[in-house]
């Protein structure tokens, strides 16, 4: 193919293919290898990717099987599958990935963040050895994080006890850098967190001075899940008022700047419980609400049409627990409109809010799901000595 077509026009032809297909093709002859492998490359094709117009991006799902024996908690099978969506059908295909055994403990707590298709886990539990890793589902290929500055090197720290980790990842267009954001903050009180940023470039931790807006954090790590757009990381958090009631508010970490900022929730939705919900491809900012009313669970999601406009928060759709058979969490948008939930049979399903359809797209059984954005990459497909593959 090569002999009879100019290299620009075989240039434009792999830029279009997707991932799988350019994984084989480094194998065709040493040029191919040479321009699928070059960084360019790489970095043209993931933003025609994202660009495309009829790149509808896709959902990356870390789920847990848990149970009980009596009255004892089981944690069971842990796996991440990837849902892309089929352009001529709509529906979802599922692709397996197991990650866990690279992790010390039988189950860790991993799940930190996409971005740009690649996938940022974390141990959440322990500051002495905590696993960080970044890794390219498509590819399997991963690289560890070294240990952070801030950590305890002989066994339990008193640490563990008085403070808690969260993490976000992004990704710096301005340097063309993949960054981990670690922020550590006091369990029992609202402070400002110390923050650290690993770079993938100079491939180290530092400690950033930064201002932060003190927040307060809740027990439940769902509600801190991250999610990134517009180049910011995002996690939902609370604030004490000087009276004593408390408020929710989004905060916000500039990848590119390194600054952190703030968004507010819609007014009515500031004192209940709130967590940010995946969209499909990452292009806009959704938070799931969470309320009682008559006695039942309400879920009410909004969308933020203009990025950082408070007045562009937009309802999109509510349903109380008792709908469609039982409804247990709400876990992400596609970007056609549809509405990822988890039932009460644990079946992962999506939901039409115009016509109330359902359509069921995970197995069932898995007691808890987090969910990412999700678009194809070639990053980390570069021969690079701490690039390990499984």
């Amino acid at each position: 193919m090569s002999d009879r077509l100019p290299q620009e026009i075989v240039e434009e032809i792999l830029h279009r293919l997707p991932v799988k297909s350019l994984v084989k093709f480094i194998t065709v002859c040493r040029a191919w290898n040479s321009l699928i492998t070059n960084r360019t490359f790489v970095s043209d094709h993931l933003n025609r990717t994202i660009q495309a117009s009829n790149s509808r991006g896709s959902l990356f799902f870390q789920f847990s099987l848990t149970g009980y024996k009596g009255q004892i908690h089981l944690h069971g099978e842990q796996f991440y599958s990837l849902y892309s969506v089929n352009q001529q059908t709509d529906h979802f295909s599922v692709e397996r990935f197991p990650l866990s055994h690279l992790f010390r403990r039988d189950r860790p707590e991993i799940f930190a963040g996409t971005c740009n298709g690649i996938v940022c886990a974390a141990d959440y539990s322990s500051f002495h050895s905590a696993t960080i890793l970044i890794w390219n589902p498509l590819l399997r290929k991963y690289l560890v994080l070294p240990k952070p500055i801030m950590t305890c090197k002989n066994g339990k720290s008193q640490l563990d006890d008085k403070y808690r980790l969260h993490f976000g990842f992004g990704f710096d267009s301005k340097n063309n850098d993949y960054k981990v954001i670690r922020l550590m903050i006091l369990c029992d009180k609202q402070d400002t967190p110390h923050v650290e940023v690993y770079s993938l470039v100079s491939r180290s931790w530092r400690i950033i001075d930064v201002t932060v807006p003190p927040f307060f954090i809740c027990y439940l790590r769902h509600w801190f899940t991250p999610v990134t757009v517009n180049g910011a990381v995002h996690w939902v958090v609370g604030r004490r008022r000087c009276d004593g009631p408390w408020y929710k508010f989004i905060l916000s970490f500039d990848v590119n700047e390194e600054t952190f900022g703030e968004l507010m929730l819609p007014q009515q939705w500031r004192e209940v419980e709130s967590t940010l919900l995946a969209v499909e491809g990452g292009h806009s900012l959704s938070v799931v609400n969470h309320f009682m009313k008559r006695n039942r669970r309400v879920f009410s999601v909004w969308v933020m049409k203009k990025y950082g406009i408070i007045d562009s928060w937009t309802e999109i759709f509510q349903c109380d627990s008792e709908c469609y058979g039982g409804v247990l969490d709400i876990l992400a948008l596609t970007r056609g409109g549809k509405v990822v939930v988890r039932l009460a049979s644990e079946v992962i399903t999506l939901i039409d809010p115009i016509n109330g359809s359902l359509e069921p797209v995970g197995r069932q059984g898995y007691s808890e799901a987090y969910v990412g954005s999700y678009v194809e990459s070639l990053f980390l497909i570069n021969k690079e000595p701490d690039v390990l593959s499984f």
